[in-house]
C-alpha cells in the first residue's frame, strides 16, 4: 500500500503511489457473477445489453424506449445524435435509474419494481415510467451547442451545459414527462401529493436554495424531484411548453455555468427566484381547498403514538409468550435518522374501554433492521422477519430470519439470528396462525411473486406460488386470516390496476375487492375474520384506511385525515385499530378506538386517469454482448500543471464498458524541461466475483541520492519502470463488512547522471543511489461495523480494524529483502449527554525490517 512502499526511496514511492492510486485499491469493490451470459438488443436508437434471465425485460425496454424516442424528443425539441446504450440490471432490492450524456448517451436501469409505499408504485407499467423519466434526461442533457459542441468535436464528449445546473431542474422535468406521457407517474400519485400538501399546511416549504442542494430535512433527496415536478409543471402549464424547449436550447450553448435563470428568463421573461413565491401561492391555494373539503365531511383520525417522523411502517400487536415486559402492546418498523433503524416496541395506555389513548413510555428497540419490515409472530413468540444479507459473497439481498421468542437483537451481533433463506430475495413474511407456514414476496427479473412454504425452524420448505403471477406483476405484504384458510395481499397488474385480492388457499381461487386504478395496499384481517382492512387513495386522492365486510363484500372508508393513514392493524380485542400517519416530519404512528358505527359506506372510485400510451412492437436484432461498443475510449482530459522538472502537459483518457466488465485509463504526461513520455496505463476486470487489474507506468523524478564524493552532487533523474497487478474481494454482511486485497508489482530503477567531467576527483569513491530490480508482494485485509445515521456527523458506534503487509524478496524477482507493514484500530463510543456526540479513539502502528534503502521507520 502506498505508506508501507514509500519506505523503498523516493523513486520506488513515486511508483508505487501512482499504481496504488490507479490499479489497485487497498478496498476492494464486489466483483460480479461470472456465470451471467451478457448479449444486446439493438434497435433503430438504442441498444439494450442485459444479462440471462432478463431476455423479456429487455425486450419490453426496447419497444418502450423506441415509442418514445419521438414523444419525448419533439416535447423537448431535440433528438439524441446516435444510439443511446442502456444496461438492466438485477442485483439491487431498489427501483431507480440512471443517465448521463458523457462521454456518450447511456442509461443504467434496475430491474427491480417499486416497493409498496414508493411514490414511484403509481404507475401503469413501471418501465414505461422509468425509460421516459431517464431518457428525458439524455434528450435534454444531448442537447449542446456553441462553443461547448466544438470542444466536444475536438477532444471527446467532456461538456453538457445542460447537466451544470440544479437537480431540481433536471428532475422535476423528468418527473413531469414521466406524468405527461403516462397515465401514472408521481405528480399523480397520492403519495407524491401527500408530501407536498403537508408541507405547504405545516408551514414546512422549502426555499429555492434547499431545493437545489442535499438537506436532511424530509424528504432529503426527494426535495429535487418533489419540489422540483411541482415547479417545473407550474412553469410549463403558466408559460406553455415552449419555454421549457427555450430555456434548454439557450442553455445548451452556455459558455459560463450555472446561469440558467439568464436561460429561463430569455425564454419567460422572468427567473425562477422571480416565479418561486407565485408559485408557492398556487400551491397554498390548491391545498388549503383540499383541506377544507375533507374537514367539511367530518376529521376521522386517530391520536399520535410517535414523533420521530422519517420512516415508520408495519405496526403490529405483540402477542403473548413473545417480549414479556411488551406484550399486547405495539411494534412497528422505525428509522428516525438519529438512531438504528429496526423493531421497535411502544407501550401505550388504554381508557376503561381498552382503547388506546396515548403512548405511555419511550419507544425501545427490540430487533435492529438494516431494511423496513414488518415482525411476524409464531404461535410460540418467534418473530420472522426480513432483512438485507449478503449472497454469494456478492449481493446484498433481502431474506428471511428467525429470532427467538423474547430475544432481542439491537446491535446485530448477539448471535440470536437464523436465516432461513439465502438469495429468496424475500421480504414481507406472514406467519400463519397455526406456524406451519409463511407467506411472503419475492423478487425476481422484475416480478414479486406472493409465495408461501412450509416454516422450519432452520429454513424453508414447498415454496409454490400463492396464486400464479403473470410476468412483471408486482405483489405486497401477504397476511393470513385467522383460520388459515385465506390470504389477503395486494397486487399491481397490467393496466395500472393496484387491487386487494381475497385469496382461498384450498382452492387457489381468489376475488379482488375492487379493480381500479385506485392504489389499494398494506391489507389485514380483523381479529374475527369479518374485516379485511386495506388503506388506498380512492376517496379524493388522499391515502385513508378503508373496511371490506368479506360476507357483505360492501365496502366502507374508516377513517378520513388530510394527511394519509397507510398499514391498519386492529388490535386482537377489535377496539383499536393502529394505523402509520404522515406529517411534514415524515410518517409516524397512530392509534384511533375501532367504531363500525363511525365507518362510512365508500363513495364509487372515479377514474380521472388518461388512457395509457400504446407501446409498439419494434424491430430488434439481437446479438452477443460486445464491450468496444462502449469501452473505446471517448473522454479525453488536458492540463499544463506542476510537474517534478517545472511545467508539465498531462493528457487524461478513460474507458468503461456500459456493462462494467472493463475499464480502461491511461495518463500520459511530458515535462517541458525534460520532455520523455511518462505516465500510467491501467486494465480493470469486473466480471469475476473478485476484481482484477493490470497496468503499467513509468516515471522520471529528480533525486540526489547520488555522490561523487563530498563536494560534488550531480543532478540525478531517476526513472522507474513497472507493472502491477491486484485482485479484491469484499464480503458484506448484514452489519458489517469485511475486503481483501492483495498485489504484485515489479519495478526497474535506474539513473541518469548529469556531471561536469573536469571536476571529478580521481580520489573520492561513488555513493551509488537506488537502483536495480525489485518485486513486491502485498496484501491487505479490512473490517468495520462502524455506524452512523442520517443526522451524524461522522461514526457514532463500533470499531473498523485493517493491516495491511508488504514484502520484497529475491523469491519475488527483486534484488532486496524486506518487508513494511501498518495496522490500524478505531473505535467510536457514543456520548450520554448529547445525541450524535461520540468519542473516537485511534490506534495505529507499524514496523518494517531488510536493507533496502530509504526503508524508513515503517
Amino acid at each position: 500500500m502506498v505508506l508501507s512502499l514509500r519506505k523503498m526511496g523516493r523513486a520506488v514511492a513515486a511508483a508505487a503511489m501512482l499504481c496504488a492510486a490507479t490499479v489497485w485499491a487497498p478496498t476492494a469493490s464486489a466483483g460480479n457473477d461470472p456465470t451471467l451470459v451478457w448479449q444486446s438488443l439493438e434497435t433503430k436508437h438504442f441498444r439494450i445489453n442485459f444479462y440471462s434471465g432478463e431476455r423479456e425485460v429487455a425486450e419490453r425496454v426496447a419497444d418502450v424506449a423506441e415509442t418514445m424516442y419521438e414523444t419525448i424528443g419533439k416535447e423537448l425539441g431535440s433528438m439524441p445524435k446516435g444510439l443511446t446504450e442502456i444496461s438492466l440490471v438485477d442485483q439491487t432490492e431498489s427501483a431507480n435509474g440512471s443517465a448521463t450524456a458523457l462521454p456518450y448517451n447511456a442509461i443504467n436501469l434496475y430491474v427491480t419494481a417499486p416497493d409498496d409505499l414508493s411514490p414511484l408504485s403509481d404507475v401503469d407499467d413501471w418501465y414505461v415510467e422509468l425509460v421516459t423519466h431517464e431518457f428525458t434526461h439524455v434528450v435534454q442533457l444531448d442537447s449542446i451547442r456553441g462553443i461547448p459542441a466544438i470542444v466536444n468535436a475536438l477532444i471527446g464528449r467532456t461538456w453538457a451545459p445542460n447537466q451544470i445546473q440544479p437537480r431540481w431542474i433536471l428532475e422535476g422535468l423528468a418527473v413531469v414527462e414521466e406524468t405527461e406521457h403516462t397515465s401514472g407517474g408521481r405528480l399523480r400519485s397520492s403519495i407524491w401529493d401527500m408530501y407536498m400538501r403537508a408541507d405547504v399546511l405545516g408551514n414546512n416549504v422549502a426555499t429555492i436554495d434547499q431545493m437545489g442542494n442535499f438537506v436532511r430535512r424530509w424528504p432529503q433527496g426527494n426535495i429535487w424531484y418533489l419540489y422540483g415536478s411541482y415547479f417545473m409543471r407550474w412553469v410549463v402549464d403558466t408559460y406553455g411548453a415552449e419555454a421549457i424547449r427555450k430555456m434548454i436550447r439557450d442553455y445548451a450553448g452556455q459558455v459560463v455555468p450555472w446561469g440558467f435563470n439568464r436561460s429561463i428568463r430569455r425564454a419567460t421573461g422572468k427567473t425562477f427566484e422571480e416565479m418561486y413565491p407565485a408559485w408557492i401561492a398556487s400551491m397554498k391555494d390548491r391545498y388549503q381547498a383540499q383541506a377544507a373539503a375533507i374537514k367539511k365531511e367530518g376529521i376521522r383520525e386517530g391520536t399520535r403514538l410517535t414523533f420521530q417522523g422519517q420512516s415508520a411502517a408495519f405496526p403490529r400487536w405483540i402477542p403473548k409468550g413473545s417480549f414479556k415486559d411488551h406484550e399486547g402492546q405495539l411494534v412497528y418498523f422505525r428509522d428516525d435518522g438519529h438512531s438504528r433503524a429496526g423493531l421497535y416496541a411502544v407501550d401505550v395506555e388504554r381508557d376503561a374501554g381498552g382503547a388506546v389513548t396515548k403512548r405511555s413510555k419511550k419507544a425501545e428497540l427490540l430487533i435492529r433492521a438494516n431494511a423496513d419490515t414488518p415482525a411476524s409472530f409464531t404461535p410460540e413468540g418467534d418473530v420472522i422477519m426480513a432483512s438485507a444479507d449478503g449472497h454469494q459473497s456478492i449481493f446484498s439481498f433481502f431474506d428471511l430470519h428467525r429470532y427467538p421468542a423474547g430475544a432481542t437483537s439491537t446491535s446485530g451481533h448477539e448471535g440470536v439470528r437464523v436465516r432461513l433463506t439465502d438469495g429468496f430475495r424475500a421480504s414481507d413474511p406472514a406467519v400463519s396462525p397455526d406456524g406451519r407456514f409463511v407467506a411472503f414476496v419475492s423478487n425476481h427479473r422484475g416480478t414479486r411473486y406472493a409465495q408461501i412454504a412450509d416454516l422450519k425452524e432452520t429454513g424453508i420448505t414447498n415454496v409454490r406460488p400463492i396464486v400464479e403471477s403473470e410476468r412483471f406483476e408486482q405483489a405486497y405484504t401477504p397476511r393470513f386470516s385467522p383460520d388459515g384458510t385465506h390470504v389477503a395481499y395486494s397486487a399491481w397488474t397490467h393496466g395500472g390496476y393496484r387491487d386487494i385480492r381475497y385469496v382461498d388457499l384450498r382452492t387457489r381461487t381468489f376475488v379482488e375487492i375492487a379493480h381500479d386504478r385506485a392504489v389499494d395496499g398494506a391489507p389485514s384481517f380483523s381479529a374475527d375474520g369479518k374485516y379485511i382492512y386495506f388503506h388506498s387513495d380512492r376517496q379524493g386522492g388522499v391515502m385513508n384506511v378503508f373496511a371490506w365486510n368479506i360476507a357483505t363484500q360492501k365496502l366502507y372508508q374508516v377513517t378520513n385525515v388530510v394527511s394519509g393513514a397507510f398499514y391498519p392493524e386492529p388490535s386482537p380485542d377489535g377496539k383499536t385499530l393502529a394505523y402509520v400517519g404522515y406529517t411534514k416530519d415524515g410518517f409516524d404512528l397512530f392509534a384511533m378506538p375501532l367504531d363500525e358505527s363511525r365507518f362510512v359506506e365508500a363513495k364509487p372510485y372515479v377514474d380521472t386517469r388518461p388512457s395509457m400510451p400504446q407501446i409498439r412492437n419494434h424491430e430488434k436484432k439481437l446479438t452477443a454482448y460486445n464491450p468496444l461498443h462502449t469501452l473505446t475510449p471517448r473522454k479525453y482530459s488536458t492540463q499544463i500543471t506542476e510537474g517534478n522538472f517545472g511545467q508539465m502537459a498531462v493528457l487524461s483518457v478513460l474507458g468503461q464498458d456500459i456493462a462494467a466488465r472493463h475499464s480502461v485509463a491511461a495518463t500520459l504526461y511530458a515535462e517541458f524541461e525534460r520532455p520523455t513520455l511518462q505516465g500510467s496505463i491501467n486494465y480493470t476486470y469486473g466480471r469475476l466475483p473478485f476484481d482484477m487489474s493490470v497496468g503499467v507506468f513509468r516515471s522520471v523524478v529528480p533525486t540526489k541520492d547520488f555522490k561523487l564524493g563530498n563536494a560534488t552532487s550531480p543532478n540525478l533523474a531517476q526513472e522507474t519502470i513497472g507493472v502491477d497487478t491486484g485482485i479484491g474481494f469484499s464480503k458484506g454482511r448484514m452489519f458489517d463488512s469485511q475486503s481483501f486485497s492483495f498485489g504484485y508489482s515489479f519495478t526497474r530503477i535506474g539513473t541518469d547522471v548529469e556531471y561536469d567531467g573536469n571536476k571529478l576527483d580521481p580520489y573520492e569513491t561513488p555513493q551509488a543511489g537506488t537502483r536495480g530490480y525489485a518485486g513486491f508482494l502485498r496484501a491487505g485485509y479490512s473490517f468495520s461495523n462502524a455506524e452512523g445515521y442520517l443526522w451524524s456527523v461522522g461514526p457514532e458506534r463500533g470499531f473498523s480494524a485493517s493491516f495491511d503487509v508488504n514484502a520484497t524478496h529475491p523469491a519475488f524477482a527483486s534484488e532486496y529483502r524486506g518487508y513494511a507493514a501498518r495496522a490500524n484500530f478505531s473505535a467510536y463510543v457514543p456520548m450520554p449527554w448529547l445525541q450524535h456526540h461520540s468519542l473516537a479513539l485511534h490506534a495505529g502502528g507499524g514496523t518494517s525490517g531488510g536493507g533496502y534503502p530509504g526503508r524508513g521507520l515503517f
